[in-house]
């Protein structure tokens, strides 16, 4: 695949290598500052702090957000009267306009084009050794824009671990793009062309994951209209121990509701035969066509050969006949289960297929189960879990907006946790799942089960009374995963809604009344806890800079009460020591949890 030219000159943007440098020097003067800090900070330094929670010595009417834990205590243990707050994370996906997306984002590659417009590799110049994919579109006249911001709507809504994640977009001139999340291995149709016929072992597991994407976007009322080979990507080139996959191209998503749809669109050779010809006096057709869809790329990728051929007519007239060849060389050792799973698929009437739920508890997906997630890696997330439900409501909410801004190369272990507990595939984890999955772990007779319904009533962060996956992400990346620099720069540029590099007392205001979802907080309340995170750690300019991010951060850390988890191995009897004695500042002044810039942090 021959490279292109940079994105910077498609975007009309000039001198891209020395605002890369200029932004790479930034980043590296913060972290450095932090760390020339570290030598000159002494334990005397946590005396100019109060110990009551409040502000500069006043008293504060709202009990601290930063203090208060999401179980209703403070880092102190006293009761807190303020209402539980509620925070959506579809919201941590930035829309920006007027801003230049090759500030971030440079040495791209196209690697696509179509009449969508074009797709690039870029380089996320902040995020360490990632790589994004870049949709850039040429802004359609005012009559067709909607639909281009209702694809935007659509992948917002779509948090699971086989759909591939919108980070972020960039409304610029004649041009969006959409900051999408890169998957690196290619696409089913290559994989099938460089090794062939697929085993089917390993289909099974490709077509479970795309089975239970389905499932979770239709129960959203969701559909993609266009699933096929070119449209599952793999996350890893990584072709022997990972074949985790994702599922790209919403452009023709479709929110449907309670109605039915009615447009033809996606690729004709894979779409059901109600979208592909309508028929006279039809009154639409609904998420089901994405069902035909999954059975026609498991019988292309079995077989490298379509079912249906030959002219419009003639297709119609196999499709209605439900004939397709299931014998023959293509078909030898293929077993009669996919057989049986690919004909319960391909059905003429929609009403006849097999439904979500019957695709995902069919024989053949489940005779090819996932392998068992590694003891390790399980015992690891729980105790993450359990120590995430008891942090302060305003680093929950700092941690989710790190976790939706990662990708799967982060998340490997925490994606395989979640999918062995979301046992019917719908891509949210209820209480019963979750239990179910404690039990498995340490024993169904274990002492741990009785408190894992309020440690989930914690981690439920949008009081759905289900956890989703960006919320499971954020509960089990641990201190490690979301205290590295490069990770809390993407959450930094969350907050920094004006791309300017610094976060105001406005844009905290913003993203608090944004975020919170059942707004029990009032707008004076939203600003006098904004006001509160600015004293504490702005400067005298009245803005948070990155510096600021880091040891704001690495401060709610710090502030996590003295606790011994029950998950974990060893139990300790040595108390917690005090507060780390040698806590850098930020720019007002104020310790802060980060004990050097290279990373460390505070961990109490």
């Amino acid at each position: 695949m021959a490279a292109s030219a940079p994105l910077s000159r498609h975007l009309g943007a000039e001198d891209s290598d020395q605002r890369s440098a200029s932004a790479s020097e930034t980043l590296s003067r913060a972290l450095g500052d932090i760390g020339r800090d570290v030598k000159s900070r002494t334990a005397s330094d946590m005396s100019r702090r109060p110990s009551d929670g409040s502000q500069n010595g006043a008293g504060s009417v709202t009990p601290s957000l930063l203090r208060r834990s999401r179980g209703g205590f403070s880092s102190c243990g006293d009761a807190e009267t303020m209402p539980r707050i509620n925070f959506d994370t579809r919201s941590f996906v930035r829309e920006r306009r007027n801003s230049e997306i090759s500030n971030r984002y440079d040495n791209l590659q196209q690697i696509g084009s179509g009449g969508c417009g074009k797709i690039y590799i870029a380089k996320d110049r902040m995020f360490k050794d990632r790589s994004v994919c870049v949709k850039q579109i040429l802004k359609p006249d005012d009559d067709n824009l909607e639909a281009l911001r209702r694809e935007v709507d659509c992948m917002k809504n779509l948090d699971h671990p086989s759909i591939c994640r919108l980070f972020e977009t960039y409304d610029q001139q004649r041009f969006m793009f959409f900051v999408i999340e890169y998957c690196e291995g290619g696409d089913l149709f290559d994989r099938f062309f460089e090794k062939g016929k697929l085993e089917e072992t390993e289909l099974a597991g490709i077509i479970r994951q795309v089975a239970s994407a389905m499932k979770y976007a239709h129960g959203r009322g969701i559909a993609h209209r266009d699933l096929k080979p070119e449209n599952v990507c793999f996350c890893s080139k990584d072709h022997t121990s990972n074949n985790h996959v994702k599922v790209i191209d919403w452009g023709y998503g479709k929110f449907f509701g309670q109605g039915r749809m009615k447009s033809n669109v996606g690729t004709s050779s894979y779409a059901a035969p109600e979208v592909f010809a309508p028929r006279k006096n039809d009154h639409g057709y609904t998420s089901t066509c994405d069902l035909w869809s999954l059975g026609v790329v498991a019988y292309v990728s079995l077989t490298g050969k379509q079912p249906f051929w030959g002219s419009t007519k003639e297709q119609l007239k196999r499709m209605k006949a439900e004939q397709f060849p299931l014998e023959g060389p293509a078909w030898d050792g293929v077993s009669q289960l996919a057989k049986d799973f690919i004909k319960a698929l391909l059905k003429w009437q929609p009403a006849e297929r097999l439904s979500a739920d019957c695709v995902l508890s069919h024989p053949w997906l489940l005779a090819n189960r996932a392998p068992a997630v590694d003891p390790s890696t399980l015992h690891e997330v729980f105790f993450n879990m359990e120590q995430f439900s008891r942090t302060p409501d305003f680093f929950s909410l700092c941690v989710a907006s790190v976790a939706r801004q990662v990708d799967h190369g982060s998340l490997r272990g925490i994606r395989e946790v979640f999918c062995m507990l979301d046992s019917n595939g719908d891509g949210v984890l209820e209480l019963d799942e979750v239990r179910a999955g404690f039990a498995e772990a340490f024993g169904s007779d274990s002492e741990l089960l009785p408190n894992v319904s309020e440690m989930f009533s914690h981690l439920d962060l949008d009081g759905t009374g289900k956890i989703t996956y960006t919320e499971f992400c954020a509960s089990g990346l641990g201190e490690q995963g979301y205290t590295q620099e490069h990770v809390l720069w993407a959450a930094f540029k969350t907050f920094d809604i004006r791309d300017d590099g610094q976060i105001s007392l406005e844009e905290l205001q913003s993203v608090l009344s944004k975020t919170e979802v059942n707004q029990v907080w009032s707008e004076s309340v939203c600003q006098e806890v904004a006001r509160e995170v600015m004293d504490e750690f702005g400067g005298g300019d009245g803005n948070i800079n990155f510096q600021d991010w880091l040891c704001l951060m690495r401060e709610c850390v710090s502030r996590q009460p003295p606790y011994q988890s029950k998950f974990s191995r060893q139990e300790s009897t040595e108390s917690t020591p005090p507060a780390a004695l040698l806590l850098p500042k930020s720019r007002s002044g104020t310790p802060c949890g980060c004990l050097s810039g290279l990373g460390a942090c505070a961990i109490l």
